[in-house]
């Protein structure tokens, strides 16, 4: 029997990754699809929140050097380069709203960024996954430095390699010519689901938006949910369909992509925040 966390973990690893742009309504219809064949999926992660009737989100936050260094790879389509990105999930309930006397109330949120370092070796994608505390992440890049409480978070899913997994991290943002910093956020809406072996993984993201990185970025303490986050620089009004796999589409996926005419396309969330932040 495979566990949540060690399906969770599977998806992780060597898969596939296809991206689709989808018109509202054919995703819907995919949804429903969905919804028949696989299990709602969502964060499990150290203080996940476990309340029901929750609409999940995602702020993600794309680094980059100065120059843009890992702008200019992923746009030169190369079939080898890496992202490095980290997202904040929080949930809004809007069954309190009625009740609720402080907007802070709807939201419930984890200070805890789950630093991601994404490779592609052409159609494959992998992924390193670590959570840093908010408050640690400045210190993480400038310096390396690692906590016994970041080491604590990695524990559960690394083991007693939780502090050579942040020490790879860390040496590996150290050989870049300039330093790591926040360069764009995308929040969305995100509804998952994933098969119980941890071989699919399918998401659907709604409402994207692009912002500059606030200046409060590392010292706020609450969620950046998207009000705080300024203006957004732009937006984009199709659905993000992903479909993560380890293994051969199942048929009745293929066949509910090919009914909705639904074809792959190349989108990047890091490409399109980024180029849209800086003109």
């Amino acid at each position: 029997m495979v566990t949540s966390l060690k399906a969770d973990a599977l998806m992780t690893a060597e898969r596939r990754e296809d991206k689709y742009l989808v018109p509202v309504s054919q995703a819907r219809a995919l949804a429903a699809v969905l919804d028949r064949h696989l299990d709602s999926h969502r964060h499990r992660g150290e203080g996940a929140n476990t309340l029901p009737a929750a609409h999940h989100y995602v702020t993600t936050i794309y680094f980059d050097t100065q120059s843009r260094a890992l702008y200019r790879a992923a746009t030169s389509h190369a079939e080898n380069h890496i992202k490095l990105r980290a997202k904040e999930y929080y949930d809004v309930h809007t069954d309190l709203a009625e009740t609720a006397t402080d907007a802070r109330q709807l939201v419930r949120f984890q200070p805890i960024l789950w630093l991601e370092l994404k490779h592609r070796d052409q159609a494959f994608t992998g992924k390193r996954r670590i959570g840093i505390p908010k408050q640690d992440v400045p210190a993480f890049f400038a310096e390396g430095r690692v906590t016994t409480e970041m080491v604590d978070i990695q524990t559960e899913s690394y083991g007693r390699d939780a502090r050579a997994v942040l020490d790879a991290v860390a040496e590996l943002c150290a050989r870049c010519a300039e330093p790591m910093r926040a360069d764009c956020l995308v929040n969305y809406r995100r509804t998952a689901w994933q098969d119980e072996a941890g071989e699919l993984r399918v998401t659907i993201d709604t409402g994207l938006a692009f912002y500059a990185p606030p200046v409060d970025l590392w010292s706020r303490s609450w969620a950046l949910v998207r009000p705080t986050l300024g203006p957004a620089v732009a937006s984009e009004q199709r659905r993000v369909l992903e479909i993560k796999s380890r293994a051969a589409l199942p048929g009745w996926l293929v066949e509910a992509l090919d009914a909705n005419q639904i074809r792959s396309a190349p989108f990047s969330k890091f490409e399109a925040a980024s180029a849209a932040v800086h003109g």
